[in-house]
């Protein structure tokens, strides 16, 4: 796990060595164990490491090959590392990283050797011979990867702010800020929060050539993958899951640096927490949760009985309403753009506090509800895919379970289906349990009136709601910015998450179960459920998906009220052009006065704008 950067220029003018480490040392947090920098004229690389494989200096970045004519810079870990030497035949190796093994098998293979890969990664590769520049990024997007061009240049960095530092203009870019504010999307697509930089999609490579023409190919598609594949059904579900997920854990702690475990206490951080326990060579696991300083129980609670459960060492760490506002800004810094919960910020603060003496390597359980149908809201997917196969009648009374799962009031259940055929069809402007936050009256009528682009229209390429749904999630909509926040939080501390859920392996298998499989007697994530159940309590499998309990809205009405009013009522906040500052004191009065407000998730997105503002414009 690192931290990458780089330019190409397509004028023939010669890289300076100092612009290479400027960009670098603004990565220093992602890579706190070395540096190294490589210029060839027109090209420059920089790289910061944190020493997962081979601690020597062998392993040190950039890489150049035997025969000199490639150089490679990586960010990420390639898990099937060793496997992949056997294949690539007779090589003088120099060290025992999966960066070599890469460079190897690209030389060998080229953009083919992405197929090889079992990993998280962006790679950058310079041929010195051609003077192409091959960059790609891992098939779900768990390791990022920005590029952009100004003054014909190629600007190219695991983190936007490493551009800033020479000279690529420093922009806001108000398309996508109205897609955030006016239709709840963020890391949606390839653009971001500044203009003229783009994220490389997942599952893609580019190639550059000297005269700056790019070239973005898709190595690896799940529609495609899954097209004509073999179907699971519940109990070949729950087998296949098994042994899958047991070998990608396997593979996820080699490590030549400590493993731990982040524990919320949900199904699936629990679920690999189990794992881990059960396996023999690994002793004294450390289980990392956060929490919220509230005066009575919360998220560690069940976090906490699964530790003792599994006897896992347990170290929990609490946030304040008192470090709210500092906080805020140092995690905005590292992650760039917005964040959606005061979660975000706990989880910072929790690789932070255990940075010293924690676990380099964190096992993350990103992921589960995606490829299980976890979410509550997509029991409507569901309900739709069951009318379509069964009929009105068999439906109705799966509804009515339903409720009763998620304990739904029956004078609430048409308010229940009304918000989550909202949260189905008009992704992203709801919450996970499908209330609508979005408030276009907070808005300036100038802002939302000017020709920014209409609320994006995601493909749904698959024959089931259902199915549909968990794609949008898993590449659109949610886990993208989950990702963002896993990657930035570890990496702000210089520690790497995996996310063992999300090996392509489970993606392609989950994508071609049958949906009883998935659902089944009114549970989500059947098959995932079933497969661990020797490792784990009912009680904890059994528990339905919910929101992670935060003090979020009471902390927003409360003890966060005067930085929030000073926040909205300041000249800065009204001078944006994005938000009437009348309506927004308005709708906060409201939202403080009430006695059990819905959400406060819209009221958190204009704080998070204002504060983005302030921390990457001043």
């Amino acid at each position: 796990m690192c931290g990458i950067a780089g330019l190409y220029d397509f004028t023939d003018k010669h890289i300076d060595k100092s612009e290479i480490v400027s960009m670098t040392e603004t990565l220093s947090h992602r890579g706190p164990n070395g540096q190294g920098f490589f210029l060839d004229g027109t090209i420059g690389l920089g790289h910061r490491r944190l020493s997962i494989f081979d601690l020597s200096d062998a392993g040190s970045q950039p890489m150049v090959s035997l025969d000199g004519n490639h150089v490679i810079i990586f960010n990420g870990e390639i898990y099937n590392w060793p496997e992949i030497r056997k294949n690539l035949g007779n090589i003088e190796w120099r060290s025992k990283t999966d960066t070599e093994t890469i460079l190897n098998a690209y030389i060998k293979h080229g953009p083919n050797c992405l197929k090889l890969f079992n990993g998280m990664f962006s790679i950058v590769i310079w041929n010195k011979k051609d003077r192409s520049l091959f960059i790609a990024r891992d098939r779900v997007g768990i390791k990022p990867l920005y590029y952009g061009v100004h003054s014909n240049r190629l600007f190219f960095a695991s983190e936007m702010k490493a551009f800033f530092r020479v000279g690529f203009p420093k922009e806001p870019n108000f398309d996508v800020i109205n897609d955030f504010l006016q239709w709840g999307l963020i890391d949606h697509s390839e653009k971001t929060f500044f203009t003229g930089i783009s994220s490389l999609s997942p599952g893609c490579y580019m190639m550059v050539d000297p005269k700056g023409n790019k070239k973005i190919k898709r190595y690896w598609d799940l529609v495609e993958v899954t097209r004509n594949s073999r179907k699971y059904g519940p109990q070949e579900a729950v087998e296949e899951y098994k042994a899958l997920l047991k070998d990608s854990i396997a593979l996820r702690v080699r490590s030549d640096v400590p493993v731990g475990v982040f524990l919320s206490g949900g199904v699936d951080s629990s679920i690999i927490a189990a794992q881990l326990a059960e396996s023999s060579s690994l002793g004294g696991i450390e289980a990392y949760t956060y929490d919220f300083q509230t005066g009575g129980a919360g998220e560690s609670e069940y976090a906490a009985e699964v530790a003792k459960f599994l006897n896992l060492n347990h170290k929990i760490c609490k946030l304040s309403y008192t470090e709210v506002p500092e906080l805020f800004s140092e995690v905005l810094f590292y992650e760039e753009m917005p964040v959606t919960s005061l979660r975000v910020l706990a989880a910072h603060k929790l690789y932070k506090e255990y940075k010293a003496d924690g676990a380099t390597v964190i096992l993350e359980g990103h992921g589960g509800d995606h490829l299980g149908a976890g979410f509550e809201y997509y029991f409507m997917a569901h309900l739709i895919d069951l009318i379509m196969r069964e009929g009105s009648s068999y439906a109705f009374e799966e509804m009515i379970n339903y409720m009763k799962v998620y304990k739904i009031p029956k004078k609430n259940w048409l308010k229940k289906l009304f918000n989550v055929i909202g949260a189905i069809n008009r992704v992203g402007s709801s919450t996970q349990d499908g209330i609508n936050f979005v408030k276009n009256n907070c808005l300036n009528k100038d802002f939302i009136s000017q020709k920014y682009s209409s609320r994006d229209m995601f493909p749904r390429p698959f024959d089931t709601h259902l199915l549909n749904a968990q794609y949008i999630d898993l590449f659109f909509h949610n886990m993208p910015r989950v990702l963002r926040y896993a990657d930035r939080g570890s990496m702000a501390s210089g520690r790497e998450a995996r996310v063992p859920i999300l090996d392509h392996r489970l993606v392609e298998f989950s994508f071609s179960t049958l949906e009883e499989a998935r659902i089944a007697n009114n549970q989500q994530r059947y098959f995932m459920r079933k497969a661990n159940q020797e490792l784990l309590p009912e009680k904890v499998l059994s528990r339905p998906k919910r929101s992670i309990v935060d003090p979020q809205r009471s902390w927003l009405q409360n003890e966060l009220r005067p930085w929030a009013l000073d926040l909205f009522s300041s000249n800065s906040f009204g001078s944006r052009g994005i938000f009437d500052q009348s309506e927004v004191l308005n709708e906060y009065n409201n939202f403080c006065n009430q006695s059990d407000p819905e959400t406060g998730f819209h009221i958190y997105q204009y704080l998070n704008v204002e504060l983005w503002f302030r921390e990457m414009f001043g």
